[in-house]
């Protein structure tokens, strides 16, 4: 298999429901970034961002449990409470007693309920374009019956853009490749079938939301969405931010951490590709605060 960008970061830990992938760079505070839902997603979704906030932080951007390069056939999982059990193991095991957290889309989600579940390991939480609050499943989220091509990948890469004017077709290449990679690991296709049974089951789907977890939430937060994410509730919340100067709370669609900040960026889903520099300096300028 092919090398992929900062594969010399690359590490694996061995916990009781996996093997997981992680990268690990820099030196500071500690800080756990989560990618989001999809076959192809891994920790190199942070690929871009990570080695930038290793001047900062001690950065670990990890494989969730059946994801990536780390194990792919997880049993009786993956499912939302392994998940999040395997982050606080991943802590246990890296003697992490609270670090800062980083989750984009699923990964936000993810974070956001281990900061519920157990605050004292979450420090700061930065939600980039997290779901969790989206009660029907987001377009594209689903089983896949065969592994896309490169072309087809590198594609997708750029469909769900607001603006690619900054993201070059060499990282076009990089993101592709590393999707590719994730893709062919072994069981990769049907890795995501209990979780994806989980999210697509509406009264099992409910149970895991964020809506009424978020009030209770005690970590400082960052919410951050763009202006081509169609994910519930950032259109509404696109529409409404000017008029209410950046306070979600007192949206239509309230679903908000008390005291949580809330920043739009001109672009799509995936911020930390799409505009890699104004994503570091907020994540950096936030965390360090």
């Amino acid at each position: 298999m092919a090398e992929t960008l900062n594969s010399q970061y690359e590490n694996y830990a061995k916990l009781t429901a996996g093997r997981t992938r992680y990268l690990e760079l820099g030196s500071g505070p500690p800080l756990i970034m989560l990618h989001g839902m999809g076959h192809a997603s891994s920790a190199n979704s942070f690929d871009y961002v990570i080695e930038p906030l290793s001047k900062h932080f001690h950065v670990y951007s990890m494989d969730m449990l059946g994801f990536g390069l780390g194990d792919r056939s997880i049993k009786d999982g993956p499912t939302f409470s392994l998940i999040v059990d395997h982050i606080r193991e991943f802590m246990d095991v890296k003697n992490i007693p609270k670090a800062h957290f980083v989750g984009h889309s699923a990964g936000g989600w993810m974070s956001a309920i281990l900061a519920y579940e157990s605050p004292d390991r979450v420090d700061k939480l930065v939600m980039l374009c997290s779901a969790g609050m989206n009660v029907a499943v987001s377009a594209g989220v689903g089983h896949i019956q065969e592994i896309p091509s490169l072309e087809q990948l590198k594609e997708r890469a750029v469909s769900g853009m607001a603006d690619n004017s900054k993201v070059t077709a060499e990282m076009v290449d990089q993101v592709a490749a590393a999707q590719f990679a994730a893709l062919n690991s072994p069981g990769a296709i049907t890795s995501l079938d209990p979780l994806l049974q989980q999210m697509e089951t509406p009264e099992i789907r409910e149970r895991y939301l964020l809506q009424r977890r978020l009030p209770f939430i005690k970590s400082k937060t960052l919410v951050v969405w763009g202006v081509g994410d169609r994910m519930d509730p950032y259109p509404t919340w696109t529409d409404e931010y000017e008029a209410l100067e950046g306070d979600m709370s007192k949206s239509t669609k309230p679903w908000t951490i008390p005291n949580a900040q809330h920043v739009l960026l001109q672009t799509g889903h995936g911020p930390q590709l799409e505009s890699v520099d104004e994503t570091v300096e907020l994540l950096t300028n936030f965390l360090r605060d």
